[in-house]
């Protein structure tokens, strides 16, 4: 019973508006997302057979390495106009359902409660795609994280996530704001498990190059750093990494933290809150 209220409540903190729309609106194939619906990509390199699958060194694979780099170019030459102009929500129907017409009641519950995993997300100009890795953490789904970013017809290409992993089927999404007429995407992720966590990551677009690169929000213990966690509270009044709100960057917001002499008792799990406050260059 826990662990499916977990999954609730990470689904609304994790997913917000995303999620909403997902689950408020019509869910149905049309034409146009069903015609210029793509396979998903896939990236491919030979596993070592010497290393486990946690093992990091395979992210360091020679091998692996090559594959990512094609894998970049590939998926930045693929994708067209009709593509992008496509909802990354309709292409989902259109994929999950593989024809024309209105998801059914059951298949409505399936789309959404966890049995298609989301791995498309973003708008006309920016998208992120989650991708399976194909060696590292198999069993824990995975994955690596690239955005694209479009651009007068060129669609230029980061990888924002390099051997992510996680015990949730549907363990991550993205959003967007304007931070001084800066483009910054935010990377959402939860952990899934017993005592799952929150973590975003921030990333801002050069609008010459295209280029992702991270932006450094918070007050981290060793430096300015683009990544901040939380606990993710069985019962919370407050919800964690609330940052993004209508496409702009909260002036503050709470997360949560494992502490033993907590005032916060989650389900035997002590916790305290903090309030991060943005001062003009960083949260702290």
């Amino acid at each position: 019973m826990r662990g499916h209220f977990l999954i609730c409540v990470a689904l609304l903190v994790l997913s917000g508006v995303a999620h909403a729309q997902r689950s408020n609106r019509p869910l149905i194939c049309k034409t146009a997302p069903l015609e210029a619906l793509k396979p998903k990509p896939t990236l491919t390199y030979e596993c070592d057979a010497q290393l486990q699958d946690w093992d990091e060194k395979i992210l360091q694979l020679p091998a692996r390495v090559a594959a990512i780099k094609s894998f970049e170019s590939e998926i930045a030459s693929l994708p067209d106009a009709a593509w992008w102009t496509a909802d990354p929500v309709d292409l989902g129907v259109c994929e999950f359902a593989g024809k024309e017409g209105t998801l059914t009641r059951d298949q409505r519950r399936s789309f959404l409660g966890d049995e298609y995993l989301f791995w498309l997300f973003g708008n006309d100009r920016i998208r992120l795609m989650l991708i399976s890795d194909p060696c590292y953490q198999t069993q824990y789904g995975g994955s690596n994280a690239f955005l694209l970013y479009r651009s007068g017809g060129r669609v230029t290409v980061t990888q924002v996530l390099d051997g992510f992993f996680s015990r949730a089927d549907n363990p991550l999404t993205m959003s967007w704001a304007k931070l001084n007429g800066e483009q910054i995407v935010e990377v959402a992720t939860w952990s899934g498990g017993l005592n799952p966590t929150l973590t975003n990551y921030y990333f801002a677009v050069d609008p010459k190059t295209g280029d992702a690169a991270p932006k450094n929000l918070f007050k981290g213990d060793h430096g300015p750093t683009n990544e901040i966690t939380s606990a993710l509270p069985f019962n919370s009044v407050s919800a964690p990494l609330k940052i993004v709100r209508d496409q702009t960057l909260a002036r503050s917001f709470s997360i949560y933290v494992d502490d033993p002499n907590g005032k916060i008792d989650d389900d035997g799990r002590k916790l305290s809150r903090r309030i991060l406050r943005w001062n003009g260059r960083v949260y702290r």
